[in-house]
């Protein structure tokens, strides 16, 4: 929880799944302003939770790439923190207790369904996931079925009941937002049949307990964020304040991703780009500098104010939600 009454505290979680792109870093940078200019804490914590797709080396050469453009944070995974551990590989049992919660409260449930059925269940809608879930475990007809979908040895995922009704928010850069869950997304999943815990329930429970106000992150993940204040609720959590910001795109205008490997930072030391001016380039194509020149992250801190850097990261979220990577900007 926050170590003093009304201290801002954001974080910065990235999946070490792969070398940080130019997007994840730009990323990276808004959240750690968002924090500095608010004189808050910054929180590293690594989302490797779907062990399948972890690399090994990924995690240090993202906290290496970090601290080579200068950003640095007080709580992590290389230096603790009051609610270690921060990798959430370590926390199952933090989670486990959580889901029990939602257990005894009747906000969860068992789901033997696949993918596949619920995919080929003709009463389906799709929402912005997929094929939206039926409700064919609802009404704890899981834990009915439990016993004899066992013999089958199918193990159950566990469900998030959700309720009919609006959820509205108002994001910091986009503005008012609302979501019917029980329309758009369906009782959603919390943890998966494989055993893993899901994203959605780690990060509620993760930002709860580390304290978090604020939370930068990507345009991608607002139509995530209605199901996590759901679950901040269900918890008894407050939930924090939201602020997605725009995508980045490589010149082409798709959107970045690790699995391309493509403007890692090591691939742009290698070609001689200094972390100044890959901080500026960011600063730049986001429009928080007029000018694409290289500075140091303090130097961007020293040249803003908490007002100008929403004001002017709204103008540019208004204009566009996805930014090009092109030369101008790296």
């Amino acid at each position: 929880m926050p170590l003093h009454e009304n201290q801002t505290i954001g974080r910065y979680a990235p999946s070490p799944t792969g070398y940080l792109h130019l997007g994840n870093l730009r990323t990276a940078l808004l959240a750690w302003l968002q924090v500095r200019l608010a004189s808050g804490r910054f929180i590293l914590r690594m989302e490797d939770l779907d062990t399948p797709r972890v690399r090994p080396e990924s995690e240090a050469s993202i906290l290496a790439d970090l601290h080579w453009l200068g950003l640095d944070w007080d709580e992590g995974p290389d230096c603790g923190g009051p609610q270690s551990p921060y990798n959430q590989s370590r926390r199952a049992e933090i989670y486990d207790y959580y889901l029990q919660r939602l257990r005894e409260a009747g906000r969860a449930f068992p789901c033997f369904c696949s993918r596949k059925d619920v995919l080929l269940a003709s009463s389906a809608p799709h929402g912005p996931d997929g094929p939206l879930y039926p409700g064919t475990c609802r009404n704890h007809l899981g834990l009915a079925v439990m016993p004899a979908r066992g013999r089958d040895e199918r193990r159950p995922a566990w469900r998030f009941l959700v309720n009919d009704r609006d959820v509205s928010f108002t994001d910091q850069l986009l503005g008012p937002q609302s979501q019917n869950l029980a329309r758009d997304v369906g009782d959603f999943v919390i943890r998966r049949a494989d055993d893993l815990f899901a994203y959605q329930l780690a990060v509620v429970v993760d930002d709860a307990l580390m304290g978090v106000t604020d939370v930068v992150r990507g345009s991608d993940l607002l139509a995530s964020t209605a199901r996590q204040i759901v679950l901040f609720d269900a918890l008894g959590f407050a939930a924090p304040t939201y602020w997605h910001v725009p995508l980045m795109c490589d010149a082409s205008g798709a959107r970045m991703a690790k699995r391309d490997g493509t403007f890692s930072v090591a691939q742009l030391r290698a070609q001689g780009q200094t972390a100044p001016q890959i901080i500026g380039g960011l600063a730049h194509s986001v429009g928080l500098i007029d000018r694409n020149e290289p500075l140091t992250c303090r130097d961007l801190l020293d040249g803003l104010t908490l007002p100008e850097f929403t004001a002017r990261l709204k103008n540019r979220t208004k204009g566009g939600s996805h930014e090009s990577s092109g030369k101008e900007s790296r």
